[in-house]
């Protein structure tokens, strides 16, 4: 079993909305909108506490396919015994739910965040802030090999690394063996092996229900217009929502036994220092994300150059973003956006439309900002 030898306590701010789902959204049957909160709630408990009259009524609506009549039934006969959770909403939620409760041809779909299986909690999970990193270090080392071969012959490196899928990540970072019949990947010798994220757990009184807009700049009004479907998500909110700090601790944690074994001769019981050919470590965590998603809320600034109603809150945001000593700063979740989750010069989006719009929260905020802090 590996040993870690740094074990690193982290301070995560929330800047701006953040949103990572669970995969699937949940209907009206799942949860109730009242006196502006959202309840989410197990149906079967709700029924089984139905007297024998309201059962009768209840089945007949199934029977007969009959949505609204079965919305009301839960709606009617709610209370907050019945919740495993309630947050905020905001206005335009509510008065959506309040206007198409009645409604079938709106299903009012909520797109919950993660939270634990057994007891409702919320956590920001270490796979998609460790997702975060990886891609600013795989950022970082395309950036040095074009250097080192010429912007002249980026077209050819473009396409070898398109040629080889999904493998050439890995071979970037060395985590490719040649084989007779080729190469293939080892997962043995990625070296993000060696670098371990606490998932972090949450608190409901920084969570709201709101909607998510997609948002174009009508450059001759000076301002975002907002266009699209409908998207209502469970989201954390951050600073620029509440105007104070929304802070968790977390932990990371790099084996330096695999990450430097490598590069300083270091034997190991299992001598897998053969293994790993890029050494981790948290000065160059802290730079490549820096470089990384820095350069990409530059670009944030100039998509919203001509969306004045949108300075004061990328003013805000860029204020505290700045990074200080042992900071960094990362962008999580849906609704980031394209740029933040590729990488600069072979990005190759599915969407050939990608960069007219960005995802707002409730039209205004941009999604996904978070600063980290080692604490040790």
């Amino acid at each position: 079993m590996a040993e870690y030898k740094q074990v690193l306590k982290v301070l995560y701010r929330i800047i701006t909305p953040i949103h990572i789902g669970m995969g699937a959204d949940i209907s009206p049957f799942e949860y109730v909108i009242k006196d502006g909160n959202f309840y989410r709630i197990e149906s079967d408990d709700l029924i089984s506490g139905l007297s024998e009259e309201q059962l009768k009524r209840f089945y007949s609506y199934i029977e007969s396919n009959n949505l609204i009549g079965l919305r009301n039934v839960i709606l009617e006969n709610f209370n907050e015994s019945y919740a495993k959770y309630k947050i905020s909403v905001t206005r335009s939620v509510v008065e959506k739910y309040d206007k198409s409760i009645n409604d079938v041809r709106n299903q009012l779909l909520i797109s919950p965040f993660i939270r634990s299986v057994s007891d409702f909690r919320p956590y920001l999970p270490g796979s998609s802030i460790k997702g975060a990193i990886r891609t600013a270090i795989i950022n970082d080392a395309v950036q040095n090999e074009i250097k080192k071969i010429g912007r002249h012959k980026l077209k050819e490196f473009q396409k070898k690394l398109f040629d080889k899928k999904g493998h050439w990540e890995l071979e970037l970072v060395g985590a490719i063996v040649k084989t007779r019949g080729g190469e293939r990947s080892d997962a043995k010798r990625d070296p993000f092996r060696v670098l371990k994220v606490s998932d972090v757990y949450l608190s409901d009184e920084f969570f709201h229900v709101g909607e998510v807009l997609n948002a174009s700049v009508n450059e001759r009004r000076g301002r975002v217009e907002t266009v699209g479907i409908q998207m209502f998500k469970e989201v954390l909110l951050g600073e620029v929502n509440l105007s104070k700090p929304v802070e968790f601790e977390g932990e990371i944690r790099i084996d330096e036994i695999l990450s430097e074994a490598k590069y300083k001769g270091i034997e190991t019981e299992d001598r897998i220092e053969k293994w790993i050919p890029m050494a981790l470590s948290k000065d160059y965590i802290i730079k490549t994300c820096n470089d990384f998603y820095l350069n990409e809320f530059k670009r944030e600034r100039e998509f919203f150059e001509f969306a004045v109603d949108m300075h004061d809150v990328l003013d805000k945001i860029g204020k505290i973003l700045s990074p200080s000593k042992d900071e960094f700063v990362i962008r999580v979740g849906r609704f980031s956006g394209v740029t933040a989750v590729t990488v600069n010069e072979i990005r190759k989006p599915h969407n050939k439309k990608w960069g007219n719009t960005k995802n707002l929260f409730e039209g205004k905020f941009p999604m996904g900002w978070v600063k980290v802090k080692f604490l040790s």
